[in-house]
């Protein structure tokens, strides 16, 4: 029992932290102006010129469709994206053999994989909206990635020891231009221009793209914070008695 106790106050704490993390991506989400592209080049016109280009680091948020002269292209579905994430595993097939309590051994083959490649790229691109469009800086952002490509190369062969190759899988995830996409993060002066990107003094400062709109992000982060308080504070409490009766009874 005492064992038991322990395990649902590890829960607890674990559901503490993850109901504090979405608490925390609320608050930063209430706490950030939302700002159209024309308010924004307003706002760091008139801070450029006081104050100079350094002075803007203001925290925002920007809703529109992605814009991009220049995309990438997917490495499997080679269609236009602003980000992609791609992987290359290996898949296999491995004999393996497992002894059980009564001394007998069996032997079985398990589908197994390995990665042997994986690739993360963005370029910058605009977000617009009715009064005009924003740039954003992509890299080190929080990117909601679509899948958008999957391949497998079959390429079977022999058995070597206790494995055998089956062959290649290649898989793919992006962002493609003509999405919709809510963006929360710091406007900064860019060459003369405003753009969105990682706060310069401060990487603990949320940096999103997300294909979900800011009231459904809102309402997802207060519905787990929410959830996960009472899951925290139900298995503490179990924890607690279980922990209590364990060594009473022990």
């Amino acid at each position: 029992m005492v064992f038991g106790g322990f395990i649902l106050i590890i829960i607890a704490v674990i559901c503490f932290f993850v109901a504090r993390s979405n608490a925390s991506s609320l608050t930063a989400m209430n706490a950030a102006e939302t700002y159209t592209a024309q308010l924004l080049a307003e706002v760091h016109r008139k801070i450029t010129s006081s104050l100079g280009a350094d002075a803007l680091a203001q925290v925002c948020e920007v809703e529109g469709t992605i814009e991009c002269e220049k995309p990438l292209h997917g490495p499997v579905s080679k269609q236009p994206c602003v980000a992609y994430s791609y992987s290359q595993t290996r898949e296999y097939e491995e004999r393996v053999t497992k002894t059980d309590a009564n001394s007998k051994r069996e032997t079985t083959v398990e589908r197994r994989s390995e990665s042997l490649k994986s690739e993360d790229r963005q370029v910058s691109f605009y977000v617009r909206d009715a009064t005009g469009r924003t740039l954003v800086l992509p890299e080190d952002a929080e990117l909601d990635l679509a899948e958008s490509g999957s391949r497998f190369d079959a390429a079977e062969q022999p058995w070597t020891g206790a494995t055998r190759t089956l062959g290649q899988r290649h898989s793919e995830s992006s962002l493609a231009p003509g999405t919709r996409v809510y963006v929360l993060g710091t406007a900064v002066d860019h060459q003369g221009q405003p753009a969105i990107t990682r706060h310069p003094a401060n990487a603990k400062q949320r940096f999103l793209v997300s294909r979900k709109s800011e009231r459904e992000l809102a309402g997802s982060a207060a519905t787990w914070s929410r959830n996960m308080y009472y899951a925290a504070a139900g298995s503490g409490a179990l924890g607690l008695i279980v922990l209590v009766l364990g060594l009473l009874m022990g």
